[in-house]
């Protein structure tokens, strides 16, 4: 086949392609943000603590609002030991925005149970941390 070129192609196998920076450290998002080639930021605890940011809802929020800035999207991942406390941790951190704050949950059997909460709540989620077949599977059927 031959496609006419355009800057919005996108080979009819695939979707969008959408771009995150994986990072929480600010002085990368300082220097590629403003390119506008990042549909958003996504982060968890162990990126946060890389970049010495605190791993708390309210300095989620302070970063939020820096990501949002430039982009159309913040994801960052809930923590705790239940799904309960998953629930709570994601209800608090997206309440900065529920349309643009992406609560990524984790892709175990407790993961799946919060995130479900998550979504009836009107919360975006996003599966992570799938490492295997019975992962996949978990997220599938939530």
């Amino acid at each position: 086949h031959i496609f006419p070129l355009s800057l919005s192609f996108t080979p009819p196998h695939r979707g969008d392609c959408r771009l995150f920076l994986d990072t929480a450290e600010t002085s990368e998002w300082d220097a590629l943000l403003p390119s506008g080639m990042f549909f958003g930021v996504t982060c968890n605890p162990t990126l946060l603590e890389r970049a010495n940011e605190p791993c708390t809802v309210d300095n989620l929020h302070k970063l939020a609002s820096k990501a949002l800035l430039y982009t159309d999207e913040f994801m960052c991942q809930s923590w705790g030991s239940t799904a309960d406390h998953l629930y709570q941790t994601g209800m608090a951190i997206s309440e900065y925005d529920r349309e643009r704050v992406v609560i990524k949950v984790p892709v175990t059997a407790t993961g799946a149970d919060a995130a479900s909460k998550l979504t009836q709540a009107g919360v975006r989620i996003c599966f992570t941390a799938c490492y295997n077949k019975k992962q996949a599977l978990i997220a599938a059927s939530s």
